[in-house]
This record gives C-alpha cells, sequence and structure tokens, in this order.
C-alpha cells in the first residue's frame, strides 16, 4: 500500500540561516536557500518555492504565522498554515492550522489540528465536507 521507493527525503545536510533557540523576532522572516529557526518567531515565515528551498521548524521553536515554503520539516510547533511543496512532520510535531501540500509524511507522535488538502488537483483537493442532516 505504501510504497517507500518513491519517496524523495527533505534535504537538510546544508543550512544558509540558523536562528537559534535563544532568539526571537517579532515581524516576517524570509530567505531564499535554507533555514532552521529553533527561536520563537510571532510572524509569517517565507522561504523559497523553489526546490531548494527548505526550512526546519526545530523542536524547541515555535512559529506564531503563516509558513511558506518548497519543503518544510516541522519537529516543533507551528502556530498557523503552512503552505509546501514537500512536507514532513515529525513526532512530538503540533501544528494549530491548516495545511496545503503537495506530498506529506506525519510520523506518529504528531499532533495537526487543522485541514490538510493536497494540491496537484486530486481528489482530496475537490473533496467536500460530509453534510449534517437535520
Amino acid at each position: 500500500m505504501f510504497n517507500r521507493s518513491t519517496r524523495t527525503a527533505v534535504q537538510t545536510e546544508t543550512l544558509a540561516t540558523l536562528v537559534d533557540s535563544s532568539v526571537q523576532i517579532k515581524g516576517e522572516v524570509t530567505f531564499e536557500k535554507s533555514a532552521r529557526i529553533d527561536g520563537i518567531v510571532t510572524g509569517n515565515v517565507t522561504g523559497s518555492s523553489a526546490k531548494g528551498g527548505t526550512l526546519i521548524v526545530g523542536a524547541t521553536s515555535t512559529i506564531k504565522g503563516r509558513v511558506s515554503c518548497h519543503s518544510v520539516v516541522v519537529l516543533g510547533r507551528v502556530q498557523g498554515d503552512i503552505e509546501a511543496t514537500q512536507l514532513e512532520i515529525r513526532a512530538g510535531a503540533v501544528i494549530d492550522g491548516d495545511i496545503l501540500y503537495d506530498v506529506v509524511e506525519i510520523h506518529q507522535g504528531s499532533s495537526i489540528n487543522g485541514r490538510m488538502v493536497r494540491r496537484g488537483g486530486g481528489p482530496a483537493e475537490t473533496a467536500e465536507a460530509p453534510k449534517k442532516k437535520v
């Protein structure tokens, strides 16, 4: 049912930007290549939508805002919507917001409080919520 040979791992070997756990940022954060955030960001975080754009939300991190990047790995907390081509949600991660993705990998022990919508015109994108009987 699940074919792991077609899975593409998010590349995390080289990072252009690191925000330490002691850093708190209030405002918009944008970057072009790759970034790891271990601190607290209150504001939107936007990375490149091109293939090399990678954001790692560290285990000690909290982002209170919208996250948008080609590849996103979440280990910490995101309180806002996420848009990513490739998304990996690792054990211990907490997402309070909606997710728009192409490919997603969800590890056991993570928490998602929101809607998940797959891009690309597939059935998941056009599915309607069940209607309640009155």
